[in-house]
């Protein structure tokens, strides 16, 4: 919504977080109700799209009242329920629709909903290649890597991280969602490895699980207890802002045995200036280039190799910030996703 090139009006399901931002701002906002589309959940299971049939065209003809009121000549849809909703408002003649993908189909049902979305959209967005299930992209596909504002590291913190590296001692961290998804298991099987071996390394979970995902949680203590790790891990709840989240860790580490689309763990650590160690699934090969501005590991050899070159980088260090740097600012900056995006409503809209 910061786009420079767009007047925005956002479209919500309810008034929230998102929307109080929006106003604060000077957006326009609009409240769509979804009824029965927002129960719909992943798996998609018939009977709920059934279920949700009417107020899926109610909540459509909305959104083409709202958009013709407003003058809004493209809806730019998040969000597969969006998707569904907007896509269906093109159908009743509304206006020209953007889907925003930032998932990947891991079922063959979802799948084909992917490929069906995009045979409704007249462009689809993806947030990386790993979200499309197929070899080839159509010719209303692409790809256009989230954003993130560029940050620095303080002074202070990466001397801090010399200092623990000249002691030999690493500080690593998992930041964000926990969640089954996010490897977190994984993460300690690879930490005992690598205290066998004799590194010494500390790990730092930042972030909060869901109610739903309290089990997941209470597992993560029990297995770290079960492999001795008690006093090498923390899990230190949740942090705000990007010097607080990352502050104090000598490397990040993002390891989503599930595929995941685009980790902005990963960017942002890049963009701190810290070390990243990710999982070679999802979008993460597509950010990480190994040995380059980061390191590729999938399994717990790899990851030690990681630490002992991390442990030892020395002056390295600041080669290896430019060029995650560099990364950032050509890959993730926000200027260019706002320009590749406004590329895209220009093809859509045929100027």
């Amino acid at each position: 919504m910061a786009n420079p090139h767009i007047d925005p009006l956002l479209v919500v399901p309810a008034q929230g977080p998102v929307s109080e931002q929006a106003a604060s701002r000077g957006i326009p906002v609009e409240v769509v109700d979804f009824g029965q589309v927002a129960a719909i959940r992943r798996p998609v299971r018939p009977s709920s799209v059934s279920a949700a049939m009417s107020d899926w065209f109610g909540a459509a003809r909305r959104l083409k009242d709202v958009t013709r009121r407003h003058g809004a000549q493209i809806v730019h849809s998040n969000g597969l329920k969006a998707h569904c909703i907007a896509g269906l408002a093109r159908k009743l003649g509304g206006e020209a629709c953007v889907f925003h993908v930032r998932d990947i189909a891991v079922r063959g049902s979802e799948r084909l909903i992917w490929k069906g979305l995009a045979r409704t959209s007249d462009h689809t967005v993806l947030v990386s290649r790993a979200c499309w299930p197929g070899e080839m992209l159509p010719g209303n596909v692409s790809v256009v890597f989230n954003g993130v504002k560029p940050d620095t590291m303080p002074a202070s913190l990466d001397t801090a991280i010399q200092a623990r590296r000249t002691g030999g001692s690493l500080v690593v961290g998992i930041c964000g969602r926990i969640h089954p998804f996010k490897g977190h298991h994984v993460a300690l099987d690879w930490l005992g490895a690598a205290h066998r071996r004799g590194l010494r390394i500390t790990l730092l979970v930042r972030g909060e699980a869901e109610e739903e995902d309290r089990p997941y949680l209470e597992s993560l203590k029990r297995q770290a207890e079960a492999l001795g790790l008690r006093d090498f891990v923390h899990f230190e709840g949740r942090f705000e802002g990007l010097a607080a989240i990352y502050n104090g860790l000598d490397a990040v580490l993002v390891p989503s045995e599930t595929p995941d689309p685009l980790p902005r763990s990963v960017m942002e650590a890049m963009s701190m200036g810290l070390p990243v160690v990710g999982y070679p699934a999802g979008g993460i090969v597509e950010m990480i280039d190994h040995r380059e501005n980061g390191w590729l590991a999938g399994d717990a050899q790899a990851f030690c190799t990681a630490m002992e070159e991390i442990s030892s980088l020395g002056p390295m260090l600041v080669e290896l910030q430019k060029s995650a740097a560099r990364t950032v600012a050509e890959r993730f900056g926000m200027e260019r996703m706002h320009r590749q995006v406004n590329d895209v409503y220009s093809a859509v809209l045929g100027r």
